[in-house]
């Protein structure tokens, strides 16, 4: 059976093959023609199919971004800082907010090369944005952004923007650190399968969390 190079399953292919390649090696440092060899393609499909090399590398950040939904679509809207219960409502926003993020991040089946490499692709682009997909990444990570701080404005209403932020590059940034650098924690722990308990991980994160945002009522005392 003869396959069609210009058919969808080809350019699927390329686009597997170009996660794994740019994350091995870079936008620079990927070769078309090796791209294509792991895809069983002809290199000149990549004109026909993405317009060129740069064209292949924005494809790939968006395959990456639409391969699985969005865990915020599960998540219940903030409200206004002004509304009646709204730090109430923030709050389990906010615990949810992590769970959701911390999940998604640790969802990479580790006997699937595209998996791995698309998680170290999105922290080479997150570290170094390329100018040409800068537009496609903020697109992806502002309505994370949004929703964390709609979180920390309910919150901390006495903080300024800068401090709001600040807080929320805290947050995230535990949470991004823990799974870029999940293969040398697992080689201190002596424990390849860490974290079994990834539950416990969350709730951490989370009471970590809250405790540097100064939110008293998420521990309530326990004794007079």
């Amino acid at each position: 059976m003869t396959v069609d190079p210009h058919s969808p399953d080809t350019r699927s292919r390329l686009l597997e093959s170009a996660i794994v390649h740019f994350a091995a090696q870079g936008f620079e440092g990927a070769g078309i023609r090796e791209i294509a060899k792991d895809a069983q393609a002809n290199s000149a499909l990549v004109a026909y199919h993405f317009c060129g090399k740069e064209g292949l590398y924005r494809e790939a950040l968006k395959t990456i971004f639409s391969r699985k939904p969005s865990p915020l679509a599960d998540l219940a809207p903030v409200p206004p800082a002004d509304a009646p219960g709204a730090r109430e409502a923030a709050l389990q926003s906010l615990r949810d907010y992590i769970r959701v993020f911390v999940v998604k991040l640790m969802d990479c089946d580790p006997g699937h090369p595209v998996d791995e490499a698309a998680m170290v692709l999105m922290a080479r682009e997150m570290q170094s944005p390329r100018p040409a997909s800068a537009a496609l990444l903020l697109e992806h990570v502002q309505p994370y952004v949004a929703y964390l701080m709609a979180c920390l404005q309910a919150l901390r209403p006495d903080l300024d923007d800068e401090a709001l932020f600040a807080m929320g590059g805290s947050i995230q940034g535990q949470l991004i650190h823990f799974r870029n650098s999940l293969g040398i924690t697992r080689l201190i722990r002596n424990n390849p399968a860490y974290p079994e308990d990834l539950e416990a991980i969350i709730q951490h994160f989370t009471d970590f969390s809250l405790r540097g945002l100064g939110v008293p009522e998420a521990f309530p005392q326990t004794r007079p």
